[in-house]
């Protein structure tokens, strides 16, 4: 597998675990906490592959 498949895979997967704790009420500061990160970690995926690619 190459390095941006797996990158992409594992970024994908994170993803999705953020998806679950965003489920969690508004208030919650863990969902806060995970907005953020996920918004951080789309960013990271994004400069990667953008790396990779170009």
């Amino acid at each position: 597998m190459k390095a941006t498949g797996y990158a992409f895979s594992m970024g994908l997967g994170i993803a999705a675990g953020m998806v679950a704790v965003l489920m969690l009420p508004r208030k919650n500061p863990a969902r806060k906490l995970a907005a953020k990160a996920a918004c951080d970690l789309e960013d990271a995926v994004s400069s990667m592959t953008d790396k990779f690619t170009g």
